[in-house]
């Protein structure tokens, strides 16, 4: 009877006229008694007090440690920070946003020493979570450098350093390592963030400028950045995923599609993504017999029409993950930014054909042989794309060969960053 009463009121005009002014009615009064954002919350700085300890002493600024979080940028952060303080006694790991630290979050430092930002500062490798530093101070001394691996911990740096010169005016150098691992402003719409992120690049004054590929670093000479000093350097496969390389064969592929698919992750096109998925669908009759999987992120089974899904696997363990590799044919992988990206080039390494995109010089087919870089993004292009590779068994039956000199260093046993940290800590005037 209720439910009857409601449609019966909900059908009248006049009382959806009422409800609209009344909902408009509270729903503006809501917003005018909430409080506007007044702060960037991981761009909070962090107050430092003077430190004794003598001596140089590296310190790394990353977001979180914990490994759920070390993939991507973060583990490229760690592994360029572990080149660069090979041989030097003190270090420190400072937690930006994780307020804690366990370790039992990440075994592979269990060797390491916990701290907090309140401590009385002492020699040796240390992790100290700084996500909650209201009223709480970093111990800092002459001989402390930085690296900055993220917009907001560039913020933070630019601020420790303005400290460190002002309480140690004899200090003669306090040069610090920026690592740029993508064009970050992008990350948002026109907005405060976006004007924080790109301040990073302009006040360069003691940067020392590390770009995450030499395909990014030509995309901010070609934005008019400059920096007086600079170095690029092309990445390596994971060292657990290059385990399975050797597994690598036509024979074991399938007629199965993997989806690099992060909805949460604006840059990677999610909606898009899965309208050129759906355009295929629509026009390729043979799109039945293939298998499409997602990975990268947690998402619901997505319908692509005619009875055929793509199954969400989220993320992956890298061993789980390597079987995915080994398995499918044909990747589909987008990242409207100027970096690469890595999922691309993984997929690429283990034979399978890739879709994705172009971005300004970015062009990943100019890399390797098997990927397909796409200049206009759009349903239209992807479904193309997939048409082509699907066809006549062109996925199935090869294995790409490899075509330039960034993708033998990124497939090199002999990857390593030794040489780049001992370049760079010679600029900060640091080498041992």
């Amino acid at each position: 009877m209720i439910k009857n009463l409601t449609k019966l009121l909900i059908s009248n005009s006049y009382v959806r006229g009422c409800y609209r002014r009344i909902y408009g009615k509270i729903k503006g009064d809501i917003a005018a008694i909430q409080l506007p954002e007044t702060s960037v919350p991981e761009a909070t700085l962090i107050s430092c007090r003077s430190s004794s300890i003598e001596g140089p002493r590296i310190n790394l600024l990353v977001p979180a440690l914990s490994i759920k979080h070390v993939f991507g940028g973060i583990a490229t952060a760690l592994d360029i920070f572990q080149a660069m303080t090979s041989g030097i006694a003190n270090v420190r790991i400072i937690l930006t946003d994780e307020s804690s630290f366990q370790f039992s979050d990440n075994p592979a430092f269990s060797d390491w020493q916990i701290g907090k930002l309140d401590d009385d500062d002492k020699s040796g490798r240390w992790i100290i979570p700084a996500g909650d530093r209201y009223n709480k101070t970093l111990c800092v001394s002459a001989g402390d450098r930085f690296v900055a691996s993220a917009w907001w911990t560039a913020v933070t740096v630019r601020h420790i350093r303005t400290w460190q010169r002002n309480v140690f005016p004899t200090l003669s150098s306090n040069r610090y390592v920026y690592l740029i691992q993508d064009y970050e402003p992008g990350f948002y719409p026109w907005s405060s963030r976006y004007a924080l992120a790109q301040s990073t690049y302009l006040e360069t004054e003691g940067m020392i400028a590390l770009f995450n590929t030499s395909i990014l670093r030509n995309f901010f000479i070609d934005e008019g950045y400059k920096f007086e000093h600079e170095y690029a350097f092309e990445p390596h496969i994971n060292i657990k995923l290059a385990g399975f390389l050797n597994q690598v064969t036509p024979d074991i592929k399938e007629k199965r599609i993997l989806v690099y698919g992060r909805p949460g992750v604006a840059r990677n096109a999610f909606e898009l993504l899965v309208m050129g998925l759906r355009e295929w669908v629509e026009k390729d009759p043979k799109a039945k017999d293939w298998t499409i999987v997602s990975v990268g992120e947690p998402h619901s089974n997505v319908d692509l029409g005619k009875g055929l899904q793509m199954q969400s696997f989220g993320k992956l363990s890298l061993e789980s993950y390597a079987q995915e590799l080994l398995r499918s044919s044909i990747g589909l992988s987008l990242m409207i930014s100027p970096h690469p990206s890595y999922p691309p080039l993984e997929m690429a390494a283990f034979g399978l054909n890739v879709i994705t995109n172009g971005y300004k010089a970015k062009n990943l087919s100019q890399v390797h042989s098997g990927i397909t870089s796409l200049i206009n993004m759009s349903p239209l292009s992807i479904s193309d794309a997939l048409i082509r590779l699907t066809g006549n068994d062109i996925a199935k039956n090869s294995v790409a060969i490899t075509t330039s000199n960034f993708w033998a260093e990124y497939i090199s046993k002999d990857a390593g960053y030794s040489d780049l940290g001992s370049q760079v800590l010679e600029l900060m005037s640091l080498k041992h």
